[in-house]
């Protein structure tokens, strides 16, 4: 990383990945809350094409207070907003459960596409902070990005756009990046797996191109990802036909007021602030 802040480092790369930002503490209070919450129906709780299989769980900040708390933890909203350079909201929050020899690939795309035609987002002003809940290796079908990829625009090929919402949330996307392109990007900029160990943190752009492939190991694959939009980034209000608000956010007031509150009730010492480079609470 060199010298790099957060900011330059996603700026140059469009991504940057930080070891051991969550304790194994918190780990496992993130993964029981998880456990608890898919004990009951909940909407944006989506299933792979077996119908049994938990592929996504989206919105829980929604519905849950330990999740609303952990969005506003300052190790996911301050690099964020260091990024960013405003005031931030959750435009939305995701918990990827990718199920041991079950889970399906993601294919190649970029985020901001979705948001741009789906909800109206008119900058890719975002960023995504994502959080490994287990140690991941590359039989667990990893994220793989291409760094750089971000500042290529536009890369999607959209010929089957359905207008429903669940097919973006399947291994069938919409908006989905064409193989000369893929074969373009990654000769010439080379991959990036998000493998590590539970608690280690990344950062990406909106527009970097990525994919996961399945997972053929024995173990879940769970990756929570939190993505922050400006406040002054929000939706166009003459946009049509909103998604469920579990995927786009209604609520658009800043997060940083409340950016002081911990993950679990014991006092946890911050591991974050060296990459923040902030005091907690501000």
């Amino acid at each position: 990383m060199g010298n790099l802040s957060i900011a330059d480092q996603v700026k140059q790369d469009g991504l940057s990945i930080h070891r051991q930002c969550f304790s194994s503490e918190e780990i496992v209070a993130i993964n029981e809350h998880i456990a608890r919450y898919i004990e009951e129906p909940h909407p944006g709780i989506v299933r792979e094409d077996d119908r049994k299989s938990i592929r996504g769980i989206h919105g829980p900040h929604l519905y849950d207070n330990f999740f609303r708390q952990l969005v506003a933890d300052p190790r996911l909203l301050g690099p964020a907003e260091e990024f960013l350079g405003e005031p931030c909201y959750v435009h939305q929050f995701k918990i990827n459960m990718k199920q041991r020899m079950k889970g399906e690939a993601w294919p190649w795309h970029q985020d901001y596409i979705f948001w741009k035609n789906g909800d109206g987002i008119p900058r890719p002003n975002l960023i995504n902070v994502a959080i490994l809940l287990n140690d991941v290796d590359m039989l667990h079908g990893p994220l793989c990005l291409i760094p750089g990829s971000h500042k290529f625009g536009d890369l999607s090929e959209s010929s089957k756009n359905t207008g429903d919402w669940e097919q973006d949330l399947s291994k069938d996307l919409t908006y989905q990046i064409g193989h000369a392109d893929i074969d373009r990007l990654v000769r010439d900029n080379g991959v990036k797996y998000l493998t590590g160990e539970a608690g280690d943190v990344a950062l990406f752009d909106p527009m970097v191109a990525h994919s996961s492939s399945v997972n053929l190991s024995p173990q879940d694959r769970v990756l929570l990802i939190v993505t922050y939009n400006t406040t002054s980034n929000t939706p166009r209000p003459d946009h049509n036909k909103p998604r469920p608000e579990f995927l786009s956010a209604r609520d658009f007031r800043p997060l940083h007021q409340i950016a002081n509150r911990r993950v679990t009730d014991q006092v946890i010492e911050p591991v974050f602030h060296e990459l923040v480079g902030v005091e907690d609470g501000n």
